[in-house]
C-alpha cells in the first residue's frame, strides 16, 4: 500500500495533476495504480445519471453527524484540496457497493463483457463502463467513457449514456465512441436513436453520426460489418490528427509531444493496434511528419 500518512495528500495531488513526471511514472508502476485509475475513470463514466448526488451526500453527512468522528484532523486538512474528488469517489463507491458493475481497460487492451440480459459489450482501449445490475431488468442503462461495441438482445429500451450524448435502441449492433469532445455512433444492425445536445437522429444499419467539439453534426454511410478495432486496426475518416494521436497513445501507452504540429489537420487512414513501429510509420509518413522516440520508448517527439 501507499504510505498511510501520505497517501491521501499524494492522491489529491495526482487527481489535480500536480505530480512531477518522476512521481507520476513511479506511481504508474505501483500495483495499486490501476485500481485508483479505475475508480476515477469510473466516476467520469458514471456521468451521475440515475443517481441523486446531493441526496446521497446529504444522507452521508447526516450519518456522519450522528456517529463518532474518527481521524477528524486529517480529514479537515485534506478537505480544501480533496472535496470535489472525494465526493465523486464516495458516490461512486456507494453506487458500486450497492449494485454497480464497473469495467475498464488499459492501454492496448480490449475487454468483452456479458451484460445481465445476455447482451454483449466489447470495450476498446482506455475505456470505462458502469451499469446497475439490480435495476437492469427495468432499466438497461450503461454509462460509457471511451469506446465500445454493443450487441444488444431484443427487449426493453437499451441506453448508452455518455457525457457527449445518449444512444437508445431496442435490439441491434452498434459502436459508440465518446472521448473528450469527440462523439461518434455507427449502426451495424437494426436501428438506433442518437441524442446529442438536444439534437436527435435515427440511424439505420450502415449509417454513422459524428459531432466534433459541438460543431455541426455530420452523417455518412459505410459498408463494413463491424468496427475495425475489433480486428486490431484503428481507422479514421476526415478526423483531426489530435484524435489520431490520442488513439496512438491509448493503444501503445505513449506520450506524443507535438509543439510545432497543426493538430487540426485532417487524417483519413488506418494503423495497426498490434505493431507500434508500423503504426507510427504509417501515420507520420502519411502526414509528412518526422518523429523520434525517447530512450525509454515511451515518448514520441514530432517535427514537421
Amino acid at each position: 500500500m501507499l504510505d498511510d500518512k501520505k497517501d491521501d495528500i499524494f492522491l489529491s495531488r495526482w487527481i489535480n495533476g500536480e505530480l512531477s513526471e518522476e512521481e507520476l511514472r513511479e506511481f504508474q508502476s505501483h500495483p495499486e495504480y490501476k485500481h485508483y485509475t479505475k475508480i476515477m475513470a469510473g466516476a467520469d463514466a458514471l456521468n451521475l445519471k440515475e443517481y441523486d448526488v446531493e441526496k446521497e451526500l446529504a444522507a452521508l453527512k447526516s450519518k456522519q453527524r450522528n456517529e463518532p468522528i474518527k481521524k477528524a484532523g486529517s480529514i479537515v486538512k485534506l478537505w480544501p484540496y480533496f472535496a470535489a474528488a472525494a465526493s465523486i469517489a464516495i458516490i461512486l463507491g456507494l453506487f458500486l457497493f450497492n449494485s454497480g458493475e464497473s469495467f475498464s481497460t488499459t492501454y492496448g487492451e480490449q475487454l468483452t463483457v456479458t451484460l445481465p440480459d445476455g447482451s454483449e459489450m466489447i470495450l476498446n482501449a482506455k475505456s470505462n463502463a458502469i451499469f446497475d445490475k439490480k435495476k437492469w431488468d427495468d432499466n438497461r442503462l450503461v454509462n460509457l467513457d471511451g469506446e465500445a461495441y454493443f450487441k444488444v438482445k431484443k427487449g426493453s429500451t437499451f441506453t448508452v449514456a455518455t457525457k457527449n450524448g445518449d444512444v437508445t435502441v431496442l435490439g441491434t449492433q452498434f459502436n459508440v465512441q465518446s472521448q473528450n469532445a469527440f462523439f461518434e455512433v455507427r449502426c451495424f444492425e437494426g436501428k438506433v436513436s442518437v441524442l446529442n445536445k438536444n439534437h436527435k437522429e435515427i440511424l439505420t444499419a450502415g449509417k454513422a453520426y459524428r459531432n466534433l467539439e459541438n460543431n455541426i453534426p455530420e452523417q455518412w454511410t459505410f459498408t463494413t460489418q463491424q468496427p475495425s478495432w475489433l480486428s486490431n486496426t484503428s481507422s479514421f475518416r476526415s478526423t483531426p490528427i489530435k484524435y489520431v494521436f490520442k488513439e496512438l497513445e491509448e493503444q501503445y501507452d505513449l506520450k506524443i509531444k507535438s509543439p510545432s504540429i497543426d493538430l487540426e489537420t485532417m487524417y483519413t487512414g488506418t494503423f495497426p493496434n498490434n505493431d507500434q513501429e508500423v503504426a507510427l510509420k504509417t501515420v507520420f509518413s502519411t502526414l509528412g511528419i518526422t518523429y523520434s522516440l525517447s530512450q525509454d520508448g515511451k515518448t514520441v517527439v514530432l517535427e514537421k
